[in-house]
């Protein structure tokens, strides 16, 4: 009979194993330990063969382009990364303004505009506003 306390303890610290806690200054923080990637899926409505050079985000603010991870096309070659939990620190809370290039085969550029949040406070990246895929023949 005193076995079942102790079981019950286990299984509850073991449920919790997958969250890390991270302290700041905001406070105590629970995160996942998933890793969060903010996909765009590369479609093309006027033609058939969904072809691109490559693509680069720009953060608006800073000017400056955001490093790709390499895990654009791992799973889909027709799917971008705009941003994931490796940028979490550059963004604020709030939102900062991305710009997703993708450069066509006819050197042509398709751009489009997000906002995604992150910050020392937030656990992952979070897409507050932009499509979920662009087309490249628009």
């Amino acid at each position: 009979m005193k076995i079942v306390p102790v079981l019950v303890i286990a299984l509850a610290l073991t449920a919790c194993k997958s969250q890390k806690e991270t302290r700041v200054k905001c406070g105590s923080v629970i995160c996942t330990n998933e890793f969060v990637m903010i996909p765009v899926n590369v479609i093309a409505t006027k033609s058939s063969a969904i072809e691109f050079k490559t693509y680069k985000v720009i953060n608006l603010a800073t000017g400056k382009e955001l490093k790709n991870t390499g895990w654009a096309g791992k799973t889909n070659p027709n799917t971008v990364i705009v941003a994931d939990d490796g940028h979490r620190r550059d963004f604020p809370e709030k939102g900062a303004d991305l710009q997703l290039q993708v450069i066509r085969k006819d050197d042509r550029v398709v751009k489009v505009d997000y906002k995604v949040s992150g910050g020392p406070c937030s656990c992952h990246v979070s897409k507050l506003s932009g499509p979920d895929e662009i087309d490249l023949d628009q």
